[in-house]
């Protein structure tokens, strides 16, 4: 996992150049380390090296990697998410640069490799580079969604296969005498308290995936600052690493008091990340709204709201988590 980024971003202000200028700067800059870099390994073919000709290539390549690594740092002004993902693509092509000037400074014979990787390097992120914040941080957010989704699948698996496994139980025992058994099944106890627990990660999941669809693919109303975006990523990601905590606690044998305790930053989690979702938050809509489709006469069918429908995801979790924490300690006690 990526280490978090700690650093006070800071909001654009009107010395700051425009997003749009900065993202046009950034490709013609890339676009210019592209052609420069195919014109000197041109120069420097190893049957017929024209060292001349590679003069002007290589006065270009030092001039546009300066001018790339300003124009990285100018990206801080419009949230950090994205000049991170900024600065790693420079960092990137700088050291598959770096790696193509050894290659034939040593005259080796892969220099046609190393230029393909800085053109690769140069196309992937004309296309995958995030247009403004809030996309980068949705890319983010996506990418932990899906490990989320695993994680979810892994516990409905455990659940589905020790289900069945009564119909290949004397098969397994006859795997367990050769040593080729899988792992340790559920006892009916350990299978019913990891029923119990499917809802509480299932809740999670749906909420993470709902902050992406209702939050992070829908521009604002108003203006989102960088500060408040920025700060979503970290929550994605304790989330994801407590739930996959949980998650690791429910393999057989199981520890009622292991599974209380890692439940216990799973909570913790989602409640920092209501408080950090709720200014992000549409307003409540009155009955009325709901019922003709919101302000707008445009709309169609009843409108959702979506305040609400965060308020009660995130209180359904906290009960869920709260229950299951005190039914679990409370087994741990009676069994010792």
């Amino acid at each position: 996992m990526k280490q978090q980024n700690t650093e006070t971003p800071l909001e654009p202000s009107a010395s700051a150049p425009a997003l749009a200028v900065l993202h046009k700067d950034l490709f013609s800059l890339l676009t210019l380390i592209y052609a420069a870099t195919t014109k000197l390994t041109l120069s420097l073919r190893a049957e017929e090296p024209a060292y001349r000709a590679a003069l002007g290539p290589l006065q270009d390549l030092t001039t546009n990697i300066s001018a790339i690594a300003t124009c990285a740092t100018l990206f801080d002004a419009h949230g950090l998410t994205l000049a991170s993902d900024v600065k790693q693509v420079v960092r990137e092509v700088c050291i598959a640069l770096s790696a193509l000037g050894h290659t034939l400074l040593v005259d080796g014979e892969d220099h046609l490799v190393h230029t393909g990787m800085v053109h690769e390097l140069v196309d992937k992120a004309k296309r995958d580079l995030p247009a403004d914040n809030r996309a980068a941080v949705k890319k983010r957010w996506a990418s932990d969604r899906g490990m989320l989704e695993d994680s979810l699948q892994d516990v409905t698996s455990m659940i589905e296969d020790n289900d069945a496994e009564d119909e290949f139980d004397e098969f397994d025992d006859e795997l367990d005498d050769l040593g080729l058994g899988s792992s340790k099944k559920m006892s009916e106890v350990e299978l019913a308290r990891t029923k119990k627990i499917q809802p509480l990660i299932r809740f999670t999941t749906l909420l993470h995936k709902r902050v992406q669809l209702d939050i992070l693919a829908k521009p604002s109303l108003e203006p989102t600052s960088s500060v408040i975006l920025d700060s979503l990523p970290p929550h994605s990601h304790a989330i994801l690493v407590a739930l996959e905590d949980i998650v690791a606690t429910l393999y057989a044998p199981q520890d009622p008091s292991a599974i209380a305790s890692a439940i216990s930053p799973l909570a913790k989690s989602i409640e920092e990340l209501r408080s950090a979702l709720s200014p992000m938050l549409p307003p409540a809509l009155s009955a009325t709204e709901v019922a003709s489709g919101g302000a707008s006469t445009e709309a169609r069918g009843p409108q959702k709201d979506v305040r609400k429908w965060f308020t009660t995801c995130f209180d359904q979790i906290d009960r869920l988590s709260h229950n299951l924490r005190d039914a679990l300690v409370q087994e741990s006690s009676n069994s010792t």
